[in-house]
C-alpha cells in the first residue's frame, strides 16, 4: 500500500482543522501559466525544491522572481526536500536561500522530517504578515472586505426592519 506523501498529507490535515488554504503550484512549466493565480492572497510561500534534482534548484531564481511580482512583500521559505535519501544534503551549501535571506529547512515529506515544523513556522508567518502587512494590494482587499461586510450587515438590518414592520401592520 503506497502511503501518502508527509508534505501534503499534513497540509490538507492543518488546513482543514485551522481554516487555512495552501496551493501547490506544482512547479511545473506547462502549469507557469497559472501561478499568478495562486500568489492572489497569499501570505506566505513555501517554495520546494528537490534536493535529487538540480533543475529543481535551479528553477529556484524564476520562481521567487516571479513570485515577487506579484506579491513582493510576502514572507517566503525555502525547503530543501527528499533529504531521506542521503542525510550528507543537510550539510550542502545551497546559497540561493542565503542570497536573498530566506530560512532554509532540510524535510523529508517521505518520513515527515521537519514537515510539521515547516507548515507551524509558515503558518505564523503568514498570520504575522497578515496581521501587520502595509502591501498596497493587501491594503485594497482588506477594505474590499470590510466594504463587503459592511454591506451585508447594511441588508441584514434592513431585513430585520422590514420583517419587524410587517409584523406590526399584521397585529
Amino acid at each position: 500500500m503506497m502511503q501518502m506523501n508527509k508534505l501534503k498529507s499534513y497540509a490538507w490535515e492543518t488546513a482543514l482543522l485551522e481554516n487555512r488554504n495552501f496551493w501547490d503550484t506544482a512547479g511545473q512549466e506547462r502549469f507557469q501559466s497559472m501561478h499568478p493565480s495562486y500568489y492572489h492572497k497569499a501570505h506566505a510561500c513555501i517554495m520546494v525544491f528537490d534536493v535529487q534534482r538540480k533543475v529543481t534548484y535551479k528553477n529556484l531564481t524564476n520562481w521567487y522572481k516571479e513570485l515577487r511580482e506579484c506579491r513582493p512583500e510576502i514572507p517566503c521559505i525555502v525547503v530543501a526536500n527528499k533529504i531521506d535519501a542521503d542525510l550528507k544534503v543537510t550539510q550542502r551549501n545551497f546559497n540561493f536561500a542565503k542570497k536573498q535571506g530566506l530560512p532554509l529547512y532540510f524535510v523529508s515529506a517521505a518520513d515527515g522530517t521537519n514537515v510539521v515544523k515547516l507548515f507551524k513556522d509558515a503558518i505564523k508567518l503568514a498570520i504575522s504578515y497578515k496581521q501587520d502587512s502595509s502591501d498596497f494590494m493587501d491594503e485594497v482587499m482588506r477594505e474590499l472586505e470590510n466594504f463587503e461586510l459592511e454591506t451585508k450587515e447594511d441588508l441584514s438590518d434592513k431585513e430585520d426592519e422590514n420583517s419587524k414592520e410587517e409584523k406590526s401592520k399584521s397585529s
